[in-house]
Order: C-alpha cells, then sequence, then structure tokens
C-alpha cells in the first residue's frame, strides 16, 4: 500500500492535485518568504510600540511642563510689556527734556541777542557822546582862540 500511496497524485489545500517536488519546492519558498515576512513585521510592531511608548513618554512630560512653562512665558509676556511700558515712559521724558533744551537754548540765544544790541548801543551811545564831546571841545577851542587871538598864531606855528 505504500507503494501505491507515493503514486497517487498529492492534494494540495486548495483541492487540486500537485507536482510533489516543484511544488513542496515554491511551498517551501513561499513559507520560508512568510516566516521572513512576519519576522519583519513583528519586528517592525516593536520598533512602532517603541516609538508609541516614546510618544506617550514625551505627551506626559509636555502635560508635566505645559503648567510651568505657561506661567514662565506669561511672566516673560509681563516682563515684555512692562519693559515696553517703562521704554515709552522714558521716551516722553526723553521727548519733554528735549523740548525744554530747545527752549533754554532759544532762551539763551535770545538773551544773547539783547546782549549783543545792548552792546551795540551802548557803543553807539559812548561813540556819540565821544563825538559829543570832541565837538563840544572844538568849539570850546575855537572860543578860547578867538579871545586870545595872538595866542592862536604862536600855537599854529
Amino acid at each position: 500500500m505504500a507503494s501505491n500511496r507515493s503514486l497517487l497524485p498529492e492534494i494540495g489545500p486548495d483541492g487540486l492535485a500537485r507536482e510533489a517536488s516543484v511544488i513542496a519546492y515554491t511551498e517551501k519558498i513561499i513559507e520560508e518568504e512568510q516566516l521572513q515576512l512576519k519576522k519583519y513585521i513583528e519586528e517592525n510592531y516593536s520598533k512602532i510600540r517603541g516609538v508609541e511608548r516614546e510618544l506617550a513618554n514625551l505627551t506626559m512630560e509636555m502635560k508635566l511642563t505645559a503648567g510651568p512653562k505657561k506661567a514662565a512665558l506669561e511672566l516673560l509676556r509681563k516682563k515684555i510689556e512692562s519693559s515696553t511700558e517703562r521704554i515709552h515712559v522714558a521716551k516722553q521724558k526723553e521727548e519733554q527734556a528735549r523740548k525744554v533744551w530747545e527752549a533754554a537754548s532759544k532762551a539763551l540765544q535770545d538773551e544773547e541777542a539783547i546782549k549783543q544790541k545792548l552792546c551795540e548801543d551802548l557803543n553807539n551811545l559812548v561813540q556819540e557822546s565821544s563825538n559829543s564831546q570832541f565837538s563840544r571841545l572844538e568849539e570850546l577851542k575855537r572860543r578860547l582862540e578867538a579871545l586870545n587871538p595872538a595866542r592862536s598864531s604862536t600855537m599854529g606855528n
């Protein structure tokens, strides 16, 4: 009976008869490829699970640090706003100081112009006074000469 069994065609799981050596080799290759594919899938699943664990840990860390980070960001935002307000106040003070300086500078220029005008007026008065005194002196000299004509002739020589 054993010899009869080897002569009968082998029936595969699909119900079709198959040739033993070619089909067995092909099935062996297919089974090896399936094993490699299962192994590859298992390795990738383990890698995926590792990444999922890392993602879960990262998510947990983010949840744990979100509160302190949010508080730190809010503190920095408030400090920036405060600094902006101080800068605004300082700019206003600078503008006021600039206006005061400009006004003081203009007042100084005005006072210097007034002083210059007064000096010119004084100089003109002194010049007029000198001219007047010189004219009076010349007049007195002529009157003296008129009173003493003999003296003027000796003075002229």
